[in-house]
């Protein structure tokens, strides 16, 4: 599970950002809390962002995703490519700087720090420790690109898979790659919270939980709560027209002639997949349409709930940019209560999001809320909400609508 996220220098992020998960001694019998043996410390299942249109909220979620994809994407990458880091936007100063992400995470009870830093030519540093005891023990730290510090691991295995990681690449993935077992483990927890990318498509998820009885009847209640008068859900195979059919069948020939090795297995498909969706009406009639005929609101909550339930049954982190933004609050409100839910969410994942919604404010702990909001030289900056002084019977949502805890849209008047 995650524990902790930094990013440095990315976008309008200048100055360190830092996400954490953990939970202070307040709030540790929180109902949003997570405490297993594969997790020895308190920590959240959700952890939220809010502030106004272009504070750097999202800024934030992609340079997570910027970084598990140059983790995930570092065997496929050329000698000769060029990092596309986007360094600090409004400030020469930066661009000298590094782009820095860190992680802190556990993986079977053990916690684990991996970070690197990098500029549009190469990897400048690189470390991993492993707690497997009190004390952090240096798995490997890189510096200066290509200088490697193996701290007595394997150090031979290890220089001869540094000789293989090209200055442009990350260590940890190639030795993961080539077998080397202590960070193949680790390489695996970004592969397995990474699966809300790489793994399939909605159609797909939505097709692996109707085949299985009990997460079908699950998903159905779950939309079914949400004020939805859905009865059924399932996936139909559409045919293609033989005209369609044809005209790829061209297109593809002329492809096929100009990368015959790299396209030697690509095919037609005969059919794509469908969601349809089965309401009843008030009078209790029954009609079905395709999920992207529905409503925006009911196409959003249903592909949430969908990705959710899918990704909890084995745990993991969803992300999740401006969620509730196509549907009412109230769904906003019991998307995140499914979290909580043991039955719903046997995994334990965890959520890292953004919101404009508010009433989110006065549902989660103070303390699993960020307030982001850039200062006067554009630079994004978090301030947690629970540095605030907020006492108990407090309305949150109304004290920050009217800036007690900033981070707020200023409208001129």
């Amino acid at each position: 599970m995650l524990v902790q996220y930094t990013v440095e220098n990315f976008k309008s992020i200048k100055e360190e950002v830092v996400i954490n998960f953990s939970v202070g001694k307040k709030y540790q019998d929180s109902k949003w809390v997570v405490n297993d043996d594969n997790t020895p410390i308190p920590l959240y299942k959700c952890i939220g962002l809010v502030g106004p249109n272009a504070s750097g909220k999202s800024n934030i979620i992609s340079s997570f995703t910027f970084a598990l994809s140059f983790i995930l994407n570092t065997i496929s990458r050329k000698d000769t490519s060029k990092i596309k880091t986007e360094r600090f936007a409004f400030g020469s100063e930066m661009y000298k700087k590094p782009t820095s992400f860190e992680f802190i995470f556990y993986k079977n009870a053990i916690k684990y720090v991996y970070g690197f830093s990098i500029n549009e030519k190469e990897v400048i540093e690189e470390y991993l420790l492993g707690y497997f005891s009190a004390k952090p023990k240096t798995l490997f730290d890189r510096t200066a690109g290509q200088h490697y510090d193996f701290k007595g691991n394997s150090v031979k295995t290890q220089n001869e898979i540094a000789q293989k990681t090209n200055a442009n690449r990350l260590y940890m993935p190639v030795a993961a790659e080539w077998g080397y077992a202590p960070l193949k483990e680790v390489y695996t927890w970004f592969e397995f919270i990474s699966r809300q990318y790489n793994d399939f498509s909605v159609s797909e998820m939505i097709r692996s939980i109707i085949t299985d009885e009990k997460r079908k009847d699950i998903f159905i209640q779950e939309l079914q709560r949400a004020d939805f008068n859905i009865k059924d859900i399932y996936i139909k195979n559409q045919k293609f027209d033989q005209k369609s059919i044809d005209l790829a069948s061209k297109i593809l020939s002329i492809v096929h002639s100009e990368l015959k090795e790299q396209l030697r297995e690509l095919s037609i498909p005969e059919s794509k997949p469908t969601i349809r969706v089965v309401h009843e009406n008030h009078n209790g009639d029954l009609f079905d349409i395709d999920l992207d005929e529905d409503s925006a609101g009911t196409e959003s909550i249903v592909e949430n709930i969908a990705e959710f339930l899918y990704l909890s049954e084995n745990g993991g982190l969803i992300i999740e940019d401006e969620l509730g933004k196509s549907y009412h609050t109230k769904l906003t409100q019991h998307f995140l209560k499914m979290f909580q839910s043991p039955t719903i969410n046997p995994g334990n994942s965890q959520l890292l999001f953004t919101t404009h919604d508010t009433k989110a404010l006065n549902l989660l702990n103070p303390d699993q809320f960020y307030l982001v909001d850039k200062d006067e030289s554009g630079a994004t900056f978090i301030k947690l909400l629970d540095d605030y002084t907020i006492r108990e019977n407090d309305n949150i949502e109304l004290g920050y609508l009217k800036g007690r805890y900033g981070s707020i849209p200023y409208m001129k008047g």
